[in-house]
């Protein structure tokens, strides 16, 4: 950790968490694992999926797809969450690793939050099998160039942002990405101010993820995917003429 954690005030996160999770609201109406552990907003979804992060990292989670206009706040949600990270390590762009025809990998050693920011992964032959081995195994196959490959347990959560609904390939009957459409921004604040109260309440919004009481998960993924309307929409579009 960033920070040794320590009880406090936490509002800028709050927000930060309001914004990025507004539009998972009725998601979460129509899911009965939230309904049942009380989960009636984006904001407390996407601050489970941070405290498993923490409090359980070798535990899978969902694919998080943010995608909105440009200057929407997408990007927040991960540049935040890097702040809790001493030095940023584990820290990481994978776009390359799930996108390359070489199959190289290295980036991913040790990795803990694995971000891709704004690469259409709909076009990446080999993007879709990848993420899906990815997001759910207990162990990661490490390739460096030049050696021999090697496996590790997985420690890999992902967040992808884009601008376009179609930059992330959802299909139908995918139960590894939440979808979250990330409405504009009413007022705006400079991403550097942002970023600092953020960080001057790493402390307290640690002490609020490690103390974060997790529900149990009746799927594979310690927090488990909800579906959004969006989510629907796009699964139907990518959907073959058979389907």
């Amino acid at each position: 950790y960033s920070v040794l954690a320590s009880e406090g005030s936490w509002e800028t996160w709050r927000k930060v968490l309001d914004h990025c999770g507004a539009e998972l609201g009725e998601a979460c109406a129509n899911s009965e694992w939230c309904k049942e552990f009380g989960i009636t907003t984006g904001s407390d979804y996407l601050k489970l999926w941070l405290a498993s992060l923490f409090q359980l990292p070798y535990e899978p989670l969902p694919y998080l797809f943010f995608y909105g206009a440009q200057n929407a706040g997408k990007s927040i949600f991960h540049e935040g969450a890097s702040l809790l990270l001493k030095d940023k390590l584990g820290y990481i762009r994978a776009d390359v690793a799930l996108t390359s025809t070489s199959r190289f990998n290295a980036e991913l050693l040790n990795s803990v939050l694995c971000v891709i920011e704004e690469v259409n992964l709909q076009t990446a032959k080999d993007a879709y099998a990848r993420m899906k081995d990815w997001v759910t195994s207990k162990t990661i196959l490490i390739h460096e160039k030049g050696k021999t490959p090697f496996e590790l347990p997985n420690t890999t959560h992902w967040i992808q942002c884009a601008n376009e609904p179609d930059a992330c390939p959802i299909f139908s009957g995918d139960t590894r990405i939440t979808v979250v459409r990330v409405g504009s921004l009413a007022t705006t604040m400079p991403k550097s101010l942002l970023l600092s109260k953020l960080e001057g309440e790493s402390a307290a919004f640690l002490w609020e993820l490690l103390h974060c009481e997790i529900p149990p998960s009746p799927d594979r993924l310690r927090i488990p995917v909800i579906n959004s309307a969006e989510k629907l929409e796009q699964e139907l579009m990518n959907e073959n003429l058979v389907q």
